[in-house]
């Protein structure tokens, strides 16, 4: 028990003055640590008020609550559900220790006060009840529930004065609206009185402070001159002041002598939000100067401290006449009346703003308890959809899936002994074997630019060049390295602009291939050995592929013979992505040391909120395969500087899940649009970047969660966590395989595209197409969701001619999603044919295709081959729509002329037009 001499002094000599010390803060740490029994002991502390922004600090801002959450969570309960019990706990612990003063004070003092919902202060009769559960629920003596003095709390507040149930009336700032709740007060009481009833009924009236100066002083501020300067820092405590004068004349005199005599006690008042917000002011204010009988102070921990510290008792400071300030405002256009209005709306929705937050909040940290959703995803999940996503993680827990993975257990995913599935997961460490061989690939590296190269030109397709091309992206060029560029495209004119943007005798080609024989590598090889010597070639290929031996027949400079037990969609880790990122000059020994930590996230086998990649693939998945609400639109938003992650894991994710009529269809730098544009069939994943967030990213993906489409918000970092996530993403889709009951690693439609290109090629002559007039146009874009529109463009990469296409697809892109719904995604041709190529062919018959081509203007012979490149793009292009027509899928073409971008954007307003 402390004694007299451990009472902090200046706060003793503010209670004796007749100022009740309470504190503006609650947690449960400050209850449990002590730290408030100390408080009333020593700084003459009197209660404790709380609010949604209090709750919403504490609960969130602190891992006390979390085993609390998680359960009950476990407990099936909802974030209100969540909440009311936490805060309850809260105040019913704080009003144990503040009972010895309620119990001294004669029931007059000792409150801690919870706060009924803020959304309902336009609701009388909603506050009311919910003024009795809380009631019911804490159900303590001294605690206060908290109801705002709106016109519409007036009722609900003498209701709960003659129910018996203290009140604090909160968001007070108008003296007139003090004066109705005061006199609801008396009401209450009287109604009380004349059934007999008890008196001990207690109210305070919190009266806001510090936020009239702040608005006030801003008005001061435009009104400029000398006279309203003069007058910053009076509003509030003129405002105030004014309110004591009114408290001393309602509770004098009748009815309220005769209430007092019957034991009534005053509502007093109550100073609320006095934490100095000008630093220009003395910080203890709004505590010096509102002193006076029967108040209250409601101090934020810091105020209470600086009072305690260096406080003053001038005397009864709340007495003093306000009325020549508020004259002297009304005199320079200050209208006080206005001043309240707004101050009471702001006040209501930072309360909502706190309390939706803070249920936000709860709700997940309640979804991830759940859905054993992991610490680095953040999610906002559908309510339709938790439930089928909780049974599915619970699942591969039961189905031992993580565990089964690492093992390499074939059955997961097919039938003992499937070719395509024993042989294609060297994936999941391939990382130790690169580590080993990392200083030859640097030592090749650090030779070509002792030899005089220049620049590195990667030949590949699919799997052998979307992971280099996002590394390059993502990394940029770097003086230690070759100035690396991928070329993926047939189109001639592509080729062209690459071979004329390098010295081709200080350019080194990486051929890359897994099989070997992939007809649009083995061209550019053809093409460029014609003009290079044999010692500027570097072979990437599997073991005994045709390129191995071509390779060695030609006496090529290097070759890297890759692991053949790793299939091409998941072959960024190995030699197909870390020689040409090696020769570039990226840190590669960081990136496979970040891969190595996705590696150790998802070696976890029991706990799927430690298994990044087991909860993602089983989320995505079961949204896909939902069996009333299917999500199977899978949207990637991607932070700097990895922001074209998407161009490597469309591939991942089309070419793996989309086969036997079902997949996923992943959607990558589509434009953001308004969350009304977005059709009810997506997910969307956000890779934010925690180090520098995008503040323009951020506000897009609130509203989609806003809108309730589900987020799944994933922390990224710079180029180097690229590795940690390619192997995330390698084993959540492994995981969604398994969800969606097929087999990730084959590709059964990718070698149909391949087939029909080689017929067009083999008959010697193209087909002839029709492009899509506007009615063909109007019936293949006249659809709406789960429909989604496939823009396939045939046309250059690279070069001027490249200058504006994305830009302008990006316009066409938005153009049919505000006007259908659809997810739009946009691929260059022939490169889509070896990454979503397999999911327009094999997956859900929901593609609407419209495929561009375009007149080349380079005309370039393959060596070796009776026909040149524009022939190669053509076949292909043909070869594609014959394939597609095959599956019964809308497909049309549209050849552009002249200038490209200008060509799109007037398809794009000839579509709006149809649409």
């Amino acid at each position: 028990m402390s004694t007299l001499a451990d009472v902090n002094p200046k706060l003793k000599a503010l209670t004796e003055a007749g100022v009740s010390i309470w504190l503006d803060q609650l947690g449960r740490s400050l209850v449990a640590g002590g730290e408030l029994k100390r408080m009333v002991d020593q700084e003459s502390l009197r209660g404790v008020t709380s609010n949604p922004s209090i709750f919403e600090k504490s609960i969130l801002g602190t891992s006390d609550y979390d085993d609390a959450i998680a359960e009950l969570a476990r407990a099936d309960k909802s974030a209100k559900e969540i909440y009311d019990t936490l805060a309850v706990a809260d105040v019913q612990a704080a009003c144990d220790v503040l009972a010895p003063v309620h119990e001294e004070s004669g029931g007059r003092d000792g409150f801690v006060s919870l706060e009924v919902p803020p959304d309902l202060a336009r609701d009388t009769d909603s506050t009311i009840e919910a003024a009795r559960t809380y009631w019911g629920a804490v159900d303590r003596a001294n605690v206060m529930i908290k109801i705002p003095g709106t016109p519409e709390g007036v009722d609900a507040i003498e209701q709960a004065i003659y129910e018996g149930i203290n009140v604090n009336v909160t968001l007070l700032f108008a003296v007139e609206a003090y004066e109705s709740i005061a006199r609801a007060y008396i009401r209450g009481l009287e109604r009380r009185h004349a059934e007999g009833k008890s008196l001990d009924v207690n109210s305070v009236a919190s009266f806001f402070v510090s936020r009239v100066d702040t608005l006030v002083d801003k008005q001061l501020d435009a009104i400029g001159g000398p006279d309203a300067a003069k007058l910053k820092g009076t509003a509030a405590l003129a405002n105030a002041r004014a309110a004591y004068a009114l408290f001393q004349k309602l509770f004098s005199g009748e009815p309220w002598d005769t209430l007092a005599g019957a034991g009534a006690a005053v509502q007093r008042p109550l100073w609320a939000s006095t934490g100095v917000k000008n630093p220009a002011y003395p910080d203890t204010l709004y505590v010096d100067q509102l002193i006076a009988p029967h108040t209250v102070n409601t101090m934020p921990l810091a105020t209470l401290n600086a009072a305690g510290d260096h406080g003053t008792v001038p005397g009864a400071t709340a007495e003093i006449d306000a009325t020549a300030e508020l004259n002297a405002l009304a005199a320079v256009g200050i209208d006080m009346t206005a001043v309240t209005e707004q101050l009471l709306g702001e006040g209501i929705k930072l309360f909502e703003d706190a309390m939706n937050s803070l249920l936000a909040g709860i709700d997940k940290a309640r979804s991830a308890i759940v859905t054993g959703r992991p610490p680095t995803i953040d999610a906002s999940l559908p309510p339709d959809a938790e439930a089928a996503e909780t049974n599915r993680i619970n699942r591969a827990v039961a189905d031992n899936v993580a565990q089964r993975i690492w093992k390499r257990d074939v059955t997961l995913w097919g039938e003992p002994g499937t070719p395509e599935i024993e042989n294609r997961l060297g994936w999941l460490n391939v990382t130790e074997t690169m580590l080993e061989h990392l200083p030859e690939l640097i030592a090749l590296r650090d030779e070509l630019k002792a030899d005089g190269y220049t620049d590195a030109v990667l030949l590949g397709m699919g799997g052998s060049s979307l992971g280099p091309e996002v590394i390059r992206q993502s990394f940029g060029d770097s003086a230690s390295g070759l100035r690396l560029q991928v070329l993926d495209s047939t189109h001639p004119d592509a080729i062209l602009a690459v071979e004329q943007s390098v010295d081709l005798a200080k350019t080194v080609f990486i051929v890359s291939s897994k099989s070997g024989g992939t007809i649009e590598t083995l061209s550019h090889y053809h093409y460029f050995k014609a003009k290079a010597k044999p010692e500027q070639f570097i072979v990437v290929t599997d073991p005994g592929s045709p390129l191995a031996a071509s390779a060695e027949r030609d006496g090529l400079r290097r070759t890297f013979l890759n692991p053949s037990d790793i299939g091409g969609r998941y072959s960024v880790l190995s030699y197909f992505g870390l020689v040409p990122a090696a020769l570039a000059g990226v840190p590669v020994e960081e990136l496979l040391k970040s891969a190595q930590t996705g590696e150790q996230t998802c070696s976890h086998f029991n706990a799927p909120a430690d298994n990044s990649g087991l909860w993602l693939g089983a989320t995505i998945g079961e949204f896909a395969i939902h069996p009333t609400h299917p999500r199977d639109k899978l949207t990637f938003v991607v932070s700097e500087p990895i922001d074209s992650f998407g161009l490597w894991v469309e591939q991942l994710v089309a070419e793996s899940t989309g086969k036997h009529g079902k997949g996923i269809l992943p959607v990558a730098d589509e434009p953001p649009g308004d969350p009304s544009v977005y059709g009810d069939d997506r997910v969307f994943v956000y890779l934010r970047n925690g180090d520098k967030p995008s503040e323009k990213l951020d506000a897009f993906v609130d509203g989609l969660t806003d809108a309730g489409q589900p987020t799944l918000t994933v922390t990224s970092g710079d180029g180097t966590d690229l590795g940690r996530l390619f192997f995330i993403a390698e084993y959540a889709v492994a995981v969604a395989g398994w969800t969606l009951e097929i087999n990730p690693f084959d590709q059964p439609n990718v070698q149909e595209a391949k087939d029909n290109t080689s017929k067009v090629l083999d008959s010697g002559s193209l087909p002839q197409i029709e492009a899509a007039d506007d009615v063909a146009l109007k019936e293949l874009l006249g659809v709406k969701p789960p429909h989604y529109v496939a823009i396939l463009g045939y046309l250059p990469t690279a070069g001027p001619e490249n200058a504006g296409i994305d830009a302008a697809i990006s316009e066409l892109r938005a153009a049919i999603r505000e006007q259908t719904g659809m997810a739009t995604t946009w691929g260059y041709g022939p490169r889509f044919q070896h990454s979503t190529g397999q999911e327009h062919s094999g997956g859900a018959p929901n593609g609407r295709f419209l495929q561009l081509v375009n007149v080349p203007k380079a005309q370039l012979p393959i060596p070796e081959a009776s026909y040149d490149f524009t022939t190669l793009i053509d076949a292909a292009s043909a070869g594609n729509l014959q394939t597609l027509r095959s599956h019964g899928l809308a497909a049309e073409r549209v050849v552009l002329e002249g200038d490209l971008a200008d060509a799109i954007r007037a398809l794009t307003a000839r579509i709006k037009g149809l649409l």
